[in-house]
């Protein structure tokens, strides 16, 4: 009888330890995980160009070459521009490049990844020198095309070539970005991008190397959460920050804006932002 009742007790010890845990681990995972898990789609029609979005940055050499500052401003990539060569090696990455001048206004740079293909970008400067259309193919992880059309207006540099500095415009994709959050580890999550990009994360704001073909070398993000609805991201490259970034989600958890600030020279550039819509 006693080992009966010894036994009873310790099915219900077992049994009160694993319901203590399973509250806890509720307990420990922020609401906004699991509002976040799922698949969001990109609506471009609610894009909102600000100072924080990217510009094309090609500055002259002084042996008159040609070199593109790549990624945020205050920590830039260095690129050679080596028109007419073979594919040659940039970032100290597995990637290369091959640069192709067609005439004065009509440029195409590749970029391999161990020797394979992974995106076209063709470049065209209108004739009066003021404006660049920038058509990007790429080849997705899923083996799909994804074009990318972005209409920059020179702000520096010209009156032609490439030369200067060239801030967006307009931009368009197709399809639409997609990016996928999954739920990892004890609270944690892992954030997709259709293009390869990915990086998994705590809410505790400690770093993490993003990773992906197309990432420029020594970028990583930190991530921390704001309320049950929103979080902010502080991105560096090489331990410089380089840009905050703040994903809020409505309260019907269909749609998440993200707000993106980069930081130049200067200090804060306007934010850029986002609509997704949960698919």
């Amino acid at each position: 009888m006693a080992t009966a009742r010894a036994s009873r007790f310790s099915v219900r010890l077992i049994a009160l330890t694993l319901i203590s845990c399973l509250i806890s681990l509720a307990q420990s995972t922020p609401p906004v995980v699991g509002k976040l898990v799922g698949v969001w789609i990109e609506n471009e029609a609610k894009l909102k160009i600000g100072g924080s979005f990217a510009s094309l940055r090609f500055r002259q050499t002084s042996d008159a070459g040609m070199e593109e500052l790549r990624g945020p401003e205050l920590k830039p990539l260095v690129q050679p521009v080596k028109f007419g060569e073979k594919a040659y090696g940039i970032d100290g990455s597995k990637n290369t490049i091959e640069w192709k001048q067609i005439d004065a206004s009509h440029f195409e740079r590749k970029i391999f990844n161990e020797g394979k293909l992974q995106n076209i970008r063709r470049i065209q400067i209108s004739s009066d020198g003021k404006t660049l259309t920038q058509v990007t193919e790429s080849t997705l992880p899923s083996g799909k095309k994804e074009f990318a059309k972005v209409i920059y207006q020179r702000t520096s540099g010209g009156p032609q070539g490439l030369v200067g500095v060239w801030k967006p415009q307009s931009v368009k994709t197709s399809p639409p970005a997609e990016m996928r959050f999954e739920a990892a580890g004890t609270g944690g999550l892992k954030v997709t991008f259709e293009t390869g990009v990915n990086y998994t994360f705590n809410l505790d704001n400690t770093p993490v190397v993003v990773n992906g073909t197309t990432v420029i070398a020594g970028t990583m993000i930190a991530v921390r959460s704001v309320d049950d609805h929103t979080l902010e991201s502080t991105s560096t490259r090489e331990g410089t920050v380089t840009g905050k970034t703040t994903l809020s989600i409505s309260s019907d958890g269909k749609t998440l804006t993200t707000t993106s600030t980069a930081i130049g020279p200067d200090g804060n550039r306007e934010p850029n932002v986002s609509v997704y819509e949960k698919k």
